[in-house]
């Protein structure tokens, strides 16, 4: 019974994953037509969340990651929609990240000051770089805003690394979940406000997905129910 449960589950994994990745090869095509593009891209992390939604024990915690990669999916498809839903996709991104910080606050609550130091100076210099070189015109207040929900994720993802009651494997997964993230949207924003270059769509998709997919194996192992209030750090 257990052997054959444990062998559906893993069927189901290896194809939800080929899905998932088949959709990513498709949207990177250099010849990937706009309705293909449109289709694909979300895909991956609507495999994500489908993939976590189907793992055992899900608690608060998991149903926020899971809430915060379909809010992403949704957010790929309107920005790919183009210029006229792009505020609603960077909503949409915004509201996924929220649901992030909530589901990492679950089991870490410490403060982290030191994490917080780097994660917020980073949001700074970020934030100063694109007000500078780029054109941000009315976009100023919402990439601010932006700006300083994405600094909170990797501040609270950088607090669950070594705090007690988080698993090792779970801090290590999430860590790399808003450093990633926080590398495909600096990318981005700079190609958007400042200047386009050559692979900026590759480093900003495979980041953002190695991210998302981060974060899934981040809800998927961590069980712990009790946040971790430890100060240090």
């Amino acid at each position: 019974m257990t052997t054959d449960a444990s062998s559906k589950l893993s069927t189901r994994t290896i194809v939800i994953g080929v899905i998932a990745l088949a959709a990513a090869l498709l949207f990177m095509l250099p010849a990937a037509s706009g309705p293909l593009r449109l289709i694909t891209k979300p895909i991956p992390v609507l495999c994500m969340a489908l993939w976590l939604a189907l793992q055992p024990g899900r608690g608060a915690s998991q149903w926020a990651v899971i809430i915060g990669l379909v809010l992403g999916a949704a957010g790929d498809l309107l920005l790919e929609m183009g210029d006229s839903t792009f505020i609603l996709g960077l909503v949409s991104f915004l509201l996924g990240h929220l649901a992030y910080i909530y589901a990492f606050m679950q089991d870490c609550r410490r403060p982290s000051r030191a994490g917080a130091v780097l994660a917020y100076i980073y949001g700074v210099i970020a934030f100063f770089v694109l007000y500078q070189a780029g054109n941000l015109g009315a976009m100023t207040i919402p990439v601010a805003a932006y700006v300083l929900v994405i600094t909170t994720m990797l501040w609270r993802g950088l607090s669950r690394l070594g705090a007690p009651g988080v698993v090792r494997l779970s801090g290590l997964w999430v860590r790399w979940k808003p450093l990633s993230f926080t590398i495909s949207d600096s990318v981005l924003a700079y190609s958007m406000f400042v200047t386009r270059f050559d692979l900026a769509s590759l480093i900003i998709m495979s980041t953002y997905w190695l991210g998302q997919l981060g974060i899934t194996l981040a809800a998927a192992t961590q069980r712990t129910p009790e946040p971790s209030t430890a100060t240090a750090g």
